[in-house]
């Protein structure tokens, strides 16, 4: 698409604020602003998922500002599970720059139907059920988190829902303790990717900033869905919502040679 049309912008906010309200209130957040990206826009998949770490960065970084004035951020875990997810992040980059768009691109199709898959089984029972357990930070839930921030620095896509499994099924925290370690996390393992793909020249700024002006919006309003009642209703819903659509995505994308 052209970037001189003002649907071509239009289509990056929408996607910057679907991306930060998802990933604030649940996650997924990128499952849709990055295929939006590939598929609509025509950008390659390497430089949207460079660029893509902006929006996902910005609102990881509002989200968790504002969960802290809330007092609902465990800096003490957050102390523990930082360091494992900034070391598989930086392994994570290095992995994605070592593969090629096409190489990419069957990744992240696959990374849409493993999320649809969790949005219907094991997360919607996270996502609506109160464990009554004290956290609890334990060395097994720790090297999940090192392969999820690899993961994260690989290609962010549904990186946020295994986090927010790990943090409620692994460590037994409640969904607005959970979104907010996430937050954190999220932005860390969001922040090194940005710095190491931007010395390599991947990231397209212009329309990086305006998915990012997206996200802070989206994730304002992300903070606020997290704390009312019905909020792992509206987590559920949202997310089958969205992954619903990536999948009918992936298959139109899949199906295009048949339809020349």
């Amino acid at each position: 698409m052209d970037p001189s049309h003002f649907f071509y912008w239009l289509v990056l906010a929408v996607a910057g604020l679907a991306c930060g309200f998802l990933n604030t209130l649940a996650s997924s957040g990128s499952a849709v602003s990055l295929p939006l990206l590939i598929a609509v826009l025509g950008i390659g998949e390497g430089v949207a998922n460079a660029t893509n770490r902006l929006p996902v960065l910005v609102g990881a970084v509002m989200a968790t500002f504002s969960f802290a004035q809330r007092g609902q951020l465990d800096w003490s875990a957050a102390i523990r599970l930082v360091p494992p997810a900034a070391l598989g992040s930086i392994l994570g980059v290095h992995a994605a720059e070592a593969l090629t768009d096409h190489q990419l691109s069957t990744i992240i199709d696959g990374a849409v139907l493993i999320a649809l898959i969790l949005v219907m089984t094991k997360l919607k029972d996270i996502l609506v059920k109160n464990h009554n357990k004290i956290p609890e930070i334990h060395w097994r839930g720790m090297l999940l988190i090192f392969a999820v921030g690899f993961w994260l620095g690989f290609i962010v896509l549904d990186g946020a829902t295994y986090l927010m499994m790990i943090l409620m099924l692994f460590f037994y925290y409640d969904l607005p303790q959970a979104n907010a370690l996430k937050s954190l996390l999220i932005a860390v393992t969001s922040l090194l990717p940005v710095l190491i793909f931007a010395h390599h020249g991947k990231i397209l700024w212009m329309e990086g900033g305006v998915l990012a002006l997206g996200s802070v919006l989206g994730g304002y309003l992300g903070v606020i869905l997290s704390n009312v009642p019905q909020a792992r209703q509206i987590a559920f819903r949202t997310l089958v919502v969205v992954i619903s659509i990536e999948l009918v995505q992936l298959v139109w994308h899949a199906t295009a040679s048949l339809r020349a």
